[in-house]
């Protein structure tokens, strides 16, 4: 069975602010009359907004109104200079997540309100200190990002981008520019050194649970979660899943491994699960878990 597709509306540009003021750029997927919640989607780093777009559509036909958004130094949330851009990744998680998830709260208030991250924006649902408004949570390839735990030889593609193309590229930049070693959207100095120290440890966000992060409510989070992995992914491996799980030890979680050939292709790794071939297979299985939740 084939789920309808439709002429979607064209997606809404927004805007709203964190609690410290930084206003933040999103695209809004609207379900029309027939909205039955609102999801925000929370991206991977280096990912912009648009890349989420389609499965934003999707979603919208299913019956959700769907938030996604750069978060502070990325896309259209960055100044035009990167070179001056403070934000460091721990920001992500505790002003820009719960921003987003707030803005949706009060434009909607009546919906039930979900949350769906990909990696990163999974990683530090914790940080946010509204993940209770939330009735249930998804997780697409989410993990530590622990080199050690990442597969060959992609850990140590990662050690050359920590160790040698980042560093260099903030000597000479000031940030991290799209290039051979990093294909994501540009980074600022302060995500990629928080990210970078986060990666080379085994020991999850190191002392910044104690510092900065130590607002944080992993064991706060209760809900219902959703971790949907992939066993090509090179990033988010069985082992760095269950360390970044261990953080949600109060959640009720559902794990799901899906191999490529499950679904008929040939790759699916760390992100092509929003690839609209999937539409009918892994976003199908997503949007049935959160339909069944209870409203």
């Amino acid at each position: 069975m084939t789920d309808p597709q439709p002429d979607s509306p064209a997606p809404e540009p927004v805007a709203f602010s964190a609690r410290d003021g930084r206003t933040l750029a999103g695209l809004l997927a609207p379900a029309g009359t027939a909205a039955r919640a609102a999801l925000v989607v929370n991206a991977a780093t280096g990912y912009p907004r648009e890349f989420y777009l389609k499965f934003a559509d999707y979603c919208a036909v299913r019956g959700y109104h769907t938030l996604v958004y750069d978060y502070r130094g990325m896309g259209g949330s960055a100044p035009a200079a990167l070179a001056t851009e403070t934000a460091r990744m721990s920001d992500w998680g505790l002003l820009d997540m719960p921003a987003a998830l707030q803005y949706l709260a009060t434009r909607f208030p009546s919906l039930p309100l979900y949350t769906l991250g990909h990696s990163i924006g999974g990683w530090l649902l914790g940080c946010m200190s509204n993940q209770d408004r939330a009735r249930a949570h998804v997780m697409i390839a989410v993990s530590t990002g622990y080199w050690g735990q990442q597969r060959f030889p992609f850990r140590y593609l990662a050690l050359i981008l920590w160790k040698v193309y980042g560093p260099l590229a903030i000597r000479r930049h000031g940030y991290v520019p799209k290039g051979r070693v990093w294909s994501g959207r540009s980074l600022p100095r302060g995500v990629f050194e928080q990210w970078r120290r986060w990666c080379l440890r085994p020991e999850t966000f190191g002392a910044d649970l104690q510092g900065e992060m130590r607002a944080s409510q992993f064991e706060a989070v209760r809900a219902p979660l959703l971790h949907w992995g992939f066993s090509d992914d090179p990033i988010a491996t069985p082992a760095a899943v269950e360390a970044l799980l261990k953080f949600y030890p109060h959640a009720r979680v559902e794990r799901r491994w899906t191999a490529p050939r499950d679904v008929g292709v040939r790759r699916i790794g760390h992100q092509g699960f929003f690839l609209e071939r999937h539409r009918d297979s892994l976003w199908r299985g997503v949007l049935d878990w959160l339909d069944a939740r209870p409203t």
